[in-house]
């Protein structure tokens, strides 16, 4: 398995490959939802044709970065790193955020993920938050062991809101010769 990432703007192919594999997201994300929780994961369609204006707001934004996550070449998830409007000096402000990110089951339990997310966290230095909802408890575990894999336990994480937040400082990886 070699995984690698590419920048989705690049294509209006991998843009499209996105726009269907998106419904599968929601419908997993809004699975793990309760009917007492606050519509944190839409359940797809829910909200008519903004779920194209979101995606479409993905590429036209130059705050946000949609990249597709390939295993030797061929799609297998997608992510979608942004960034704030103006990065904040606080505590847990951030350069950059994971606002989505998503392996389709084929490509899971094979380090997939994990391969996909170190590479991101390299190739955008800098302040990072990483979130997942509480009742999400798969998201919130491969969270924690990745952030925690990638830092080597150099990560502060919260919980609030109803979501456990994971920050963390990443570099740049080193070439060696």
């Amino acid at each position: 398995m070699a995984v690698s990432l590419r920048d989705a703007r690049g294509s209006d192919e991998d843009q499209r490959w996105i726009q269907a594999v998106y419904p599968e997201y929601l419908d997993e994300l809004g699975a793990v939802s309760h009917p007492t929780d606050t519509g944190v994961f839409p359940i797809y369609g829910e909200h008519g044709s903004r779920e194209a204006e979101l995606l479409a707001r993905w590429f036209r934004d130059d705050r946000s970065h949609p990249l597709l996550i390939l295993d030797d070449g061929r799609p297998g998830g997608f992510a979608l790193v942004s960034r704030p409007l103006m990065p904040s000096p606080a505590r847990d402000g951030f350069d950059f955020r994971m606002a989505e990110f998503y392996i389709r089951h084929a490509y899971r339990r094979r380090g997939m993920g994990r391969a996909a997310a170190a590479l991101i966290f390299s190739r955008f230095s800098g302040r990072w938050e990483v979130s997942e909802a509480l009742p999400n408890k798969g998201a919130v575990a491969f969270w924690r062991q990745t952030v925690l894999a990638y830092t080597e336990g150099h990560y502060d994480e919260r919980v609030r809101d109803g979501e456990v937040r994971q920050y963390f400082i990443s570099a740049k990886p080193v070439r060696r010769p």
